[in-house]
């Protein structure tokens, strides 16, 4: 029945082939959500909004519709190593100005990996041709005797246009009411050209046809819109109309020049053919729709919904550009548990939504480096462990993978686990033959290398057949390649989550600055003062001293003081803490840091006075305290200690949980999902023993971990979990 359903739908977009805004695809052995979004240069979010059961899975033989905004297919280019756009400009008989009109973002180079829309692919279209005639199976058969032929559009004469400022082919296609293919259908060169002020386009003119006038019902059943008009309804706005069709107000207000600002009920406009959702479909639970009134600011918003600017940017990312009058935005309802959603993100229990039980084949890229390794003689082990530190870190995320994988199999999930030793750092010879002695093209993951510079290496010969790797340790991100996944949140992302935080609740405090004095502390002192213009920055002497008197000078007794303290200089942090922890006798300090590094928790500095100061600092991990898991807390522990207790009769450090974490996350996401790249696609977090994952893919690049944890020393010392 819904093979049925679906075949409709395709034949009724094939019918009103005018707005050209859908195209079938038929799936093929192998293909994923992901691969087919690369070749019609949309994304997979795009496509699962057209085809919702597509998130349960896609398999051989299943059509999809694929929304198209100018109805083409590009050919592309995976950029390899050595190439150029002139390079390519001659290999694929175009010219390097073609290639930056595909790829605009190309003129500030290209990198190794990145996809590139060489040309148009050209090919006949027949207008009568049904969705079905793609499959080359036969089926097309099925529905000859459900055909409905369109009359084709005849020309009656032409018009020339010249081009104005800012105008759009959409914005023009609008104006003459017909569609951008039409356009270039008689201006061949606009294929591959974008279209400059005081051009001259020929726009056809077609005979009058009767035809219905199709209208987009507000319902479930119509969510595609096959037509190119829209009825006002109560409580539209420009805001809203133009959301709900992904365009702007200013796109809305070329393709209707002579709307009425007051939007009478029952007018007709003139609106893009795309999806349609109404917004109310779209809210889920404990939320509801808010119409922005005149002089509304988001200091307002999220003071009465009592969520973060950044928890409200995030239901609504349109808002970075703003907010304005008339938008229609989401915000959680009072009185529900939405705030608690909102506040933390939206949290995913992936165990509750396993279907894909087919056999998972991971790799392990680790420096085991077992060939200078004596095993048999427990003293020489023991000396070896303690002059390496990547191989106690390697043993230990490997600890942890093997739990997680037998975790994931008691859930269904069985897993083929392949371990590799990398030997060393700078590798490149070794890996790469390593690569090719082995069927790395099956596998569906791998975890590791543990070195930066070996994670390159793999990424880069894995990225041909878009095997993710995803490095365990490594802070650095890949601005090369796109299956390449950051499992530890950036310095940039920590940052982020303390400065939101502060950021939000940032009103009547006395925000001070006290910053090292080095080059590594000059960007994080500059973004400190662009996020905080009114913050008081405190002077600091040669060698990283602070004065008491100056100090004075940056405290306020009347406000709240919130203290940023960025250093990871040991004689600095001990001079600094016992001046605020005096001053706290009098004043209300608040300390806040960017970055708790190594030198916090050395002995000189005392966790007395930081859990006095009520220090709050970012961190990838879930912090607890060591005494209450061995004290009251010690029946509460979890599976998997208690699991890594019994294996390994100790209890797991952060690099065992480490491994453990990423490891099950993979395996989940993989049981959830067609692939990796179809699991990041779902909205929302998902949280283990000490870390959370929510993976976003750089417009350049892989993808990056922006979950963290935001944690404060509470009193007598205790780690609470803020956010």
């Amino acid at each position: 029945m819904k093979k049925f359903l679906l075949v409709c739908v395709l034949l009724i977009m094939s019918n009103y082939a005018i707005g050209q805004q859908y195209k079938s695809h038929t799936v093929t052995k192998g293909e994923n959500v992901y691969r087919i979004a690369k070749r019609y240069n949309t994304t997979p979010e795009a496509i699962y909004k057209i085809n919702p059961t597509a998130k349960d899975g896609i398999k051989e033989g299943q059509i999809l519709a694929i929304p198209v905004v100018d109805d083409q297919e590009y050919k592309t280019h995976v950029v390899e190593k050595d190439d150029t756009v002139y390079n390519l400009s001659k290999k694929y008989n175009t010219t390097p100005e073609v290639i930056y009109n595909l790829n605009p973002e190309a003129v500030n180079g290209i990198n190794l990996g990145q996809v590139l829309r060489i040309g148009v692919i050209e090919k006949n279209i027949e207008e009568n041709r049904d969705v079905e005639e793609q499959i080359q199976d036969g089926k097309s058969k099925v529905l000859d005797s459900l055909k409905v032929l369109p009359e084709e559009k005849k020309i009656v004469r032409y018009i020339t246009h010249k081009v104005r400022r800012k105008e759009t082919l959409y914005g023009i296609a609008g104006k003459y009411k017909i569609t951008v293919e039409d356009i270039k259908k008689e201006n061949k060169r606009l294929y591959s050209e974008q279209i400059k002020k005081k051009d001259k386009i020929r726009i056809p003119v077609f005979a009058k046809v009767e035809t219905p006038v199709e209208v987009v019902k507000d319902s479930i059943v119509n969510r595609l819109s096959v037509t190119t008009t829209y009825i006002i309804k109560p409580k539209d706005t420009r805001y809203n109309i133009a959301r709900r069709h992904g365009i702007t107000i200013g796109e809305l207000e070329r393709l209707n020049p002579n709307i009425d600002p007051n939007l009478p009920i029952g007018t007709e406009i003139i609106v893009p053919t795309t999806v349609f959702i109404p917004v109310e479909e779209t809210l889920e639970s404990g939320f509801e729709l808010y119409e922005v009134p005149a002089k509304e600011t988001i200091f307002n918003i999220c003071r009465t919904v009592q969520i973060s600017s950044d928890s409200l940017v995030k239901l609504n990312p349109f808002l970075v550009e703003g907010l304005k009058e008339g938008m229609v935005i989401t915000i959680p309802k009072k009185d529900t548990l939405a705030l608690d959603i909102v506040a933390q993100g939206k949290y995913l229990t992936l165990e509750d939504k396993l279907y894909n039980f087919n056999l998972k084949k991971l790799a392990v890229m680790l420096p085991f480096t077992l060939d200078t390794l004596n095993v048999e003689t427990r003293q020489q082990t023991t000396d070896y462990l303690k002059k390496k530190p990547s191989l106690r870190i390697a043993l230990d995320l490997y600890s942890g993978i093997l739990i997680a994988v037998d975790s994931a199999r008691v859930k269904g999930i069985t897993t083929e686990l392949n371990v590799f030793d990398t030997k060393k750092n700078n590798n490149k010879d070794y890996i790469t033959k390593l690569i090719n002695e082995n069927n790395f093209d099956e596998a569906d993951a791998v975890i590791g290398p543990l070195f930066q510079n070996n994670l390159e290496t793999v990424a880069e010969a894995l990225n041909k057949y878009n095997t993710p790797v995803f490095s365990p340790a490594s802070k650095r991100e890949s601005s090369l390649y796109d299956n390449f996944f950051q499992t530890r949140p950036t310095s940039a992302v920590l940052q982020d989550k303390i400065i939101a935080f502060v950021e939000k609740d940032s009103i009547d405090k006395n925000i001070v600055i006290i910053v090292q004095q080095s080059p590594k502390y000059e960007a994080i002192k500059a973004k400190l003062k662009a996020k905080f213009p009114e913050a008081k920055i405190a002077r600091i002497e040669e060698g990283n001293y602070l004065y008491e008197v100056h100090l004075n000078k940056v405290l306020d007794e009347k406000k709240p003081n919130w203290v940023f303290l960025e250093s990871d200089d040991v004689a600095m942090i001990s001079n600094v803490t016992p001046l605020l922890n005096a001053k706290a006798e009098s004043h209300n300090i608040t300390l806040f840091t960017t970055d708790k590094n190594t030198a916090f928790d050395d002995d000189s500095i005392k966790n007395e006075q930081l859990s006095k100061l009520h220090m709050h600092y970012p961190s990838l991990n879930k912090e607890y305290d060591k005494e209450e898991v061995e004290g009251e807390e010690k029946k509460s522990v979890s599976p998997f200690v208690k699991r890594y207790i019994k294996e390994y009769g100790v209890e797991p450090n952060n690099w065992a949980v480490r491994g453990f974490d990423i490891t099950y996350d993979i395996l989940m996401r993989l049981g959830t999902a067609d692939d990796l790249y179809h699991s990041v696609s779902f909205e929302g977090v998902t949280e283990y023993e000490e870390t959370k994952f929510n993976y976003t893919k750089k417009i350049i690049g892989g993808y990056y971990n922006n979950a963290a944890y935001l944690i404060k020393f509470d009193n007598d010392l205790k780690l609470t979990l803020v956010e």
